[in-house]
């Protein structure tokens, strides 16, 4: 099929969001009760006219804050109850086990799919997410069942400079993006950087890589304190010979998608290219779209060891819908 892509840059603030089917309910709205408060903040934005058909909240196990992620649960069920006309499902899952609930969906896929997956009208609210859990539902969405991207919404946090997570628990690639490594290629290892400083080093130390390029966000609002802390407490891995620093938009996964193409013809007859995930989930997606057309790629996580409780202390930002045209899957 062919793939379009779209120039376009600027995410669009959301104050109030209508269906994206015009001659009825939407099919689908997907989204994740998360200990954080802005992952009820899209669906409190949905129109007065908004329908759908079937919502689907994953709840994403986190012990040390079951009760946010409970009322966080009932605010979305309570919403989007009114919203839905034939059905909410609820899928919990484990935090290291995005399969587990992935394959929960598509148990429930053959009651709640789109009725043309030519033309689906699906928004997918990736606020309460986590990377790896994200990659894995666009995987099964869109090379799997190939509908194409959904309306994609985020809602950013307001920033303060603390540790996201503590420890490592485990390095993985991620589930679908195993690439194609040749042992007689060197390593390029890409690195989206944030405030998780241990997350990203130990993927560095595991894969040993010949060459480091290590991406720091540069925030949209020009927020200089932002970029001197991730810069900050990257500082043992930025100071390591064979590591060279760029800067790459927040929002914008096409953004990242030329990014990475640029650092691809670079380097693809010469190394294995591999991916680690630990700036935003908007350059996630972008590293999505990416690996669409690239698939040799591979992507690896490391899964913390606990969320810290400043996570409670971010509050929820703007909503913003993600700059995106529909992509299908091409030879992957």
């Amino acid at each position: 099929m062919e793939r379009r892509m779209q120039a376009t840059d600027e995410p669009i603030i959301i104050d109030s969001l209508g269906r994206l089917n015009e001659y009825g309910a939407d099919d689908l709205f997907i989204c994740c009760a998360s200990f954080e408060d802005r992952c009820v903040s899209a669906a409190e934005r949905l129109s007065g006219n908004f329908r759908v058909r079937f919502s689907i909240i994953f709840v994403i196990e986190e012990p040390n804050y079951q009760q946010q992620i409970d009322t966080n649960l009932f605010k979305l069920q309570a919403m989007l109850a009114r919203k839905t006309s034939e059905g909410v499902f609820v899928i919990r899952c484990q935090r290291d086990d995005p399969q587990e609930g992935i394959s929960q969906l598509k148990g429930v896929w053959k009651r709640c799919r789109p009725k043309d997956e030519d033309e689906a009208h699906i928004t997918l609210d990736i606020s309460g997410f986590s990377k790896v859990y994200l990659l894995g539902l666009m995987h099964y969405l869109v090379a799997e069942i190939n509908i194409g991207l959904p309306r994609i919404l985020h809602t950013t946090q307001t920033y303060a400079p603390s540790r996201l997570t503590q420890g490592v628990h485990q390095i993985t690639t991620v589930p679908h993006f195993f690439g194609s490594m040749s042992m007689d290629k060197e390593t390029v290892l890409v690195l989206f950087l944030g405030f998780e400083a241990e997350r990203s080093l130990s993927v560095w130390k595991q894969f040993n890589p010949t060459r480091t390029i290590c991406l720091i966000t540069v925030p949209r609002d020009g927020n200089e304190e932002y970029l001197r802390y991730a810069e900050k407490n990257n500082d043992f891995l930025l100071s390591q010979p064979n590591v060279e620093v760029r800067q790459v938009a927040a929002d914008s996964p096409y953004h990242i998608r030329n990014t990475l193409e640029t650092i691809y013809e670079e380097f693809k007859g010469t190394a294995n290219l591999i991916i680690g995930p630990f700036g935003t989930k908007p350059q996630t997606v972008g590293i999505f779209v990416f690996w669409l057309e690239h698939p040799r790629v591979q992507v690896v996580y490391s899964f913390p060891q606990e969320y810290t409780k400043s996570y409670l202390n971010r509050k929820a930002g703007r909503t913003i819908m993600l700059p995106l045209t529909n992509v299908t899957r091409g030879s992957v």
